[in-house]
């Protein structure tokens, strides 16, 4: 079939109102976007084409019209080789051969689902509602629509509530808490999660609360505060200083750190036992120590079975990341916390997003005597003493692991 033909063929079913999906793949020369995945929506009773358009790992989204979608079609079919064009009654496969394209086209009726743009309604802060604090920052207009340029953060903020979501759930499970809750955030750079986590608290769940943010950068600490009062935040707070020396609240009931370089993730650890935390979450980043540490000792049981990894610097770095987390999960377990690493959200600056979330549990002897002979034969195989070592182990549940023989 020709371009023409095609072009044709796929103005015709947008016309009609009949695509359900379309995948446009395999990008022909150095076109702006490797990747489009077009889906109809209804926006206001408005019903427009969804496209997302992919660049370098990451999505723009554009809602046209019918009639810019069609004019759109014809770049598409200049540009990439491999179309697959789901309707409500067929799949069609057109892929461009040495002259023309290859078309295949399977009836399948489908049973057609609701295009009301639903899908932002599924996130616990809502496209379309005006949210002051998201407004202010700068990720959605008076109109309550999320900026293109922002969706990232918007998406990272959601996901960031929903674990909090799970979290405060927990812990009323648990009865750890009721309905008030004390909250630190660690390193909270322009507070994006901090001002997130007060709306949630205030106009989701009702609690009473009280929401402390801390950070190194005394401008970034004033800004946040000049936002807090032109809002009349009420009980959250922001001050300017170090996670070793935060003593504004005892007996605090959760801290989260997002993205504390290195050290700085320990020591957010640390803190959090100090003021006896329910619950700590933690999004670590840069974990230069265990690099370091283990590229300095050669003789370990890590080089002697795992060279092929050591001896290249750039597996051995992403090697001691994982490293890093498993040694920090594995140590809160043995102060008496139920531990989970999981997959946060892909950031926007970085691609740190393993989250660290550890829930005060209850323990038992045998239970802690086998993760502790765990964490000693781990640490000895990579052959390092971490600096968390020293810091958390004062915190261990157990000290050593009983000999029977005695």
């Amino acid at each position: 079939m020709s371009d023409e033909k095609v072009l044709s063929l796929l103005k015709e079913e947008f016309e009609n109102k009949n695509i359900v999906r379309c995948i446009f793949s395999n990008m022909k020369g150095d076109y702006e976007y490797n990747k489009i995945i077009v889906k109809p929506l209804v926006i206001k009773n408005n019903f427009l084409y969804q496209f997302e358009q992919f660049k370098n790992n990451k999505a723009y989204h554009e809602n046209i019209t019918i009639e810019e979608a069609k004019k759109k079609l014809q770049e598409i079919v200049d540009n990439f080789y491999q179309h697959m064009v789901f309707t409500k009654n067929s799949d069609i496969q057109i892929i461009r051969g040495k002259k023309d394209f290859n078309v295949k086209k399977v009836t399948n009726e489908k049973e057609v689902c609701s295009l009301s743009h639903n899908k932002t309604k599924k996130y616990i802060l809502e496209e379309g509602t005006r949210i002051p604090f998201l407004i202010k920052l700068g990720i959605m207009g008076e109109d309550g629509k999320v900026f293109k340029n922002s969706y990232d953060k918007f998406r990272q903020i959601n996901k960031y509530l929903e674990f909090i979501d799970d979290t405060i759930k927990e812990l009323k499970s648990k009865k750890l808490i009721e309905n008030h809750i004390k909250a630190v955030d660690f390193g909270c750079g322009k507070s994006y999660l901090t001002f997130a986590l007060h709306h949630y608290l205030k106009n989701i769940q009702n609690m009473t609360f009280e929401v402390i943010g801390l950070d190194l950068k005394k401008d970034v600490i004033e800004y946040c505060n000049k936002v807090a009062k032109e809002l009349n935040l009420e009980n959250l707070e922001f001050l300017t200083g170090d996670i070793k020396d935060f003593d504004k609240l005892k007996n605090v009931d959760m801290i989260f750190s997002l993205h504390a370089c290195n050290n700085a993730t320990d020591y957010s650890l640390l803190k959090g036992l100090e003021l006896n935390a329910k619950v700590i979450l933690a999004v670590p980043c840069c974990q230069h120590e265990f690099n370091q540490k283990m590229s300095s000792n050669k003789k370990s049981e890590f080089y002697s079975n795992f060279n092929p990894i050591g001896k290249h610097g750039i597996l051995l770095e992403k090697f001691a990341s994982i490293a890093t987390d498993a040694f920090r999960a594995q140590a809160l377990e043995l102060c008496g916390y139920k531990t989970q690493v999981m997959e946060f959200i892909d950031m926007e600056h970085t691609p740190k997003n393993i989250l660290i979330r550890e829930i005060v549990d209850k323990t038992n002897e045998k239970t802690l005597e086998k993760k502790l002979v765990e964490y000693e034969n781990y640490k000895n195989f990579l052959g390092i003493e971490p600096l968390l070592d020293t810091l958390l182990r004062p915190y261990f549940k157990i000290k050593e692991v009983k000999n029977e023989n005695n």
